[in-house]
């Protein structure tokens, strides 16, 4: 290495790692997203919702609610094993809208459901541009 090639590399070397400065990337601090609080539904969100999962706790649909694929996933076997997970919920005694997703093509809410006894359980509802549920989840397992 030449003298220059050195004084070039010592020049670098002060730019990218100033005096005192330190070769290590500091490391990243989380930054938690705000979570909206859940706010209560309109009377008629609060009645669609209930009826939707008083349904499925009995092992039914509403087909025309539904778009065809999920009127093609919700076979009754599937229903049945549905309701058997849901039935030892109860009612609900409070719903509440917890989050709202949007996409071009849908818009998912995420109903909070809660029971006596301190149970919850979050209800994924996604509607297509159509109005029809194209998507039902439970993201916090049953």
């Amino acid at each position: 290495m030449t003298l220059r090639t050195l004084s070039l590399a010592g020049i670098v070397a002060l730019m990218a790692f100033p005096v005192g400065a330190s070769a290590a990337i500091p490391a990243p601090v989380a930054t938690a997203m705000p979570t909206p609080a859940p706010t209560a539904l309109s009377p008629k969100r609060f009645a669609f919702v209930r009826s939707l999962f008083t349904n499925l706790q009995a092992g039914k649909i509403d087909s025309a609610l539904f778009d065809a694929r999920m009127n093609e996933l919700l076979k009754p076997v599937v229903l049945s094993g549905l309701a058997k997970k849901l039935v030892p919920f109860g009612s609900p005694a409070t719903i509440l809208d917890a989050a709202d997703h949007t996409t071009p093509s849908y818009r998912a809410t995420d109903y909070l459901l809660r029971f006596t006894a301190g149970r919850s359980l979050i209800m994924r509802v996604a509607i297509d541009t159509k109005g029809k549920i194209a998507g039902l989840f439970f993201p916090n397992g049953l």
